[in-house]
């Protein structure tokens, strides 16, 4: 018995107390951030004298009592107008109020930049706008709140270490790979960590660090399974690393963001024509493209073009001519996907397309029509492509085909919980021997291995990021950011749900990714970019690139 093997289970109670601890600490730490809400200016209502305060991100001004500043007049729309601070200042936006609105006696056509000093009328209520001087307000996060992210780094660095230990065969082909891989993903975590806080400006890393824990769990399975591919995944969370920090830079302008979304929404439609058209059958999906030797699934990057055209057609709120766009849009993605038979990414797809339009348009009945007509459209494929249905015909019923259709269903279930609560070690499961273990079945090799409690510490992570989301939408400092946000968390939450579901039974397999932790290099590229989403609904994002402000001690009641 080597060393390494004499220590092995030390190790495996080592990597389950570091996954915890760090994976906690960095939740806590989400949800004990105190930022103050920084307040730009103000409207003087001009007979009453109240002042109304306008802060550093959107607010809203209606009858409507979702809306920011509730205005209880029958003159006044249920969503009347948005008032928003962009680089130029203050700019007000008319949602398609019935009695529209007027700056400075002059009626406005659809939006409006404002000045100190501005008068605004609304359904006859006379608003001036009152800027206010600015200074700087640090982030007051309490010493629990905000975790020591050299602590948190050195210890995501043990854990890699130990996987990179446990992964060293005797005699190994791939060895050397190995190792010089882990080495550069421990010190590419840190450069992240030096570039953000000096270039990006960025001083919080929860999400980013939740997300190199959870592919670093990943990272541990590839290397013990498949050693040769260990460099590929690396490749791949470097290049959507890369992808991160673009997205952070392009979603600090949203004015930037009207520009592209036309660019993106094209290309998106246009990538998976080209899929559909050329791709060869894989596990009898269209899903995959090989160019120069690496096979790559667009679908996974359209996911960030899809939230981002849909996020951004908020800019013309309410518009029922972009709203029209952004349904055609999605249909025609959609339909794509299924025309390729990858009806997981359908499935994920129509989702997100959900929550997008449900945070737009609140409309409970519409999301429900929306609903109906894609449940009408799918049962007439399953009647005019009834090998479609056949797919899905061991669902709920696997323990009956064990040994066929219902084979990695009937594995997973016995391996995974034969972990117990700790699991078996690194390397020591049986569910790793089965058919794309480390890809559609990771959650089961998670368990087994690595044990139960790590296999639900895992969809307790994003269940706490789209809480997270949830929370900070309210406080972002666009629409664009608060709409983007939660789809992005919603959609790698509800990916998740059919992966784990989808392995287990209660949901039918479609044969999706787990978020960060399957292997997959297009999986991990879009899980990155993703993140850079709810990362830009954090108020401490660009609190660095904008000066915040509050009122001075009584300037409003």
């Amino acid at each position: 018995m080597s060393f390494i093997d004499a220590l092995s289970p030390f190790f495996r109670y080592l990597m389950l107390a570091i996954a915890l601890f760090v994976t906690v600490r960095l939740i806590i730490a989400l949800f004990c951030k105190k930022v103050t809400d920084p307040v730009r200016g103000k409207l003087i209502n001009n007979i009453t004298q109240e002042a109304i305060p306008l802060y550093d991100r959107e607010t809203s001004l209606g009858r409507n009592k979702k809306c920011d500043v509730v205005l209880s007049f029958d003159t006044i729309s249920r969503l009347h107008a948005v008032i928003a601070y962009r680089s130029k200042g203050f700019v007000i936006f008319d949602t398609f109020s019935k009695s529209g609105i007027a700056v400075n006696n002059q009626k406005i056509d659809g939006k409006s930049y404002l000045k100190n000093g501005d008068v605004i009328n609304m359904g006859g209520l006379e608003f001036t706008l009152e800027e206010s001087k600015y200074k700087y307000i640090k982030d007051k996060s309490g010493a629990f709140g905000k975790p020591s992210y050299g602590v948190i780094l050195i210890l995501l660095a043990v854990f890699n270490i130990v996987s990179l230990l446990l992964n060293i065969r005797p005699d190994g082909e791939y060895n050397v790979q190995v190792v010089l891989t882990y080495i550069i993903f421990i010190a590419m975590q840190w450069l992240y960590y030096v570039f953000a806080s000096f270039v990006l400006k960025i001083y919080n890393f929860e999400l980013e660090m939740i997300g190199f824990m959870l592919t670093s769990i990943g990272l541990a399975i590839i290397g013990s399974m498949y050693p040769g591919a260990v460099l590929k995944q690396f490749l791949a969370v470097v290049l959507g690393l890369v992808g991160y920090c673009v997205l952070l830079i392009i979603l600090r302008f949203v004015s930037t963001v009207k520009v592209i979304r036309y660019i993106l929404a094209a290309g998106a439609i246009g990538i998976l024509a080209v899929t559909l058209v050329i791709a060869e059958p894989t596990n009898g999906a269209l899903s995959w493209l090989t160019i120069g030797g690496f096979s790559i699934q667009p679908s996974e990057f359209v996911k960030i073009a899809f939230i981002f055209v849909g996020a951004a057609t908020l800019e013309k709120l309410q518009s029922i001519r972009h709203l029209t766009m952004y349904i055609i849009f999605a249909a025609i993605c959609v339909g794509e996907l299924f025309l390729m038979y990858d009806f997981g990414t359908a499935l994920i797809f129509f989702f997100a397309f959900i929550v997008i339009a449900f945070m737009r348009s609140g409309d409970t009945r519409t999301i429900m029509l929306i609903c109906m007509v894609a449940a009408l459209g799918a049962a007439l494929i399953l009647v005019f492509r009834p090998y479609v249905a056949n797919r899905f015909a061991t669902y709920l019923h696997v323990w009956e085909y064990m040994d066929e259709g219902g084979y990695q269903q009937t594995r997973t279930l016995i391996y995974s919980v034969s972990g117990g609560l700790f699991g078996l070690g690194l390397g020591n499961g049986e569910l790793r021997n089965i058919f794309a273990a480390a890809e559609d079945l990771v959650f089961g090799v998670v368990c087994e291995e690595f044990g139960i409690i790590m296999g639900f510490l895992i969809p307790i992570v994003y269940i706490c990021v789209v809480i997270f989301a949830v929370i900070n939408a309210p406080k972002a400092k666009s629409a664009f950011y608060s709409i983007a946000g939660i789809a992005a968390s919603s959609m790698m939450l509800f990916q998740g749900m059919l992966s784990i579901f989808g392995i287990t039974d209660i949901l039918p397999l479609t044969g999706v990714t787990l978020p960060f932790v399957s292997k997959g290099g297009s999986s991990i590229i879009s899980c990155f970019c993703l993140l850079a989403f709810i990362k830009a609904i954090d108020t401490r994002t660009y609190a660095s690139f904008k000066p915040q402000i509050q009122l001075k001690k009584g300037a409003t009641k």
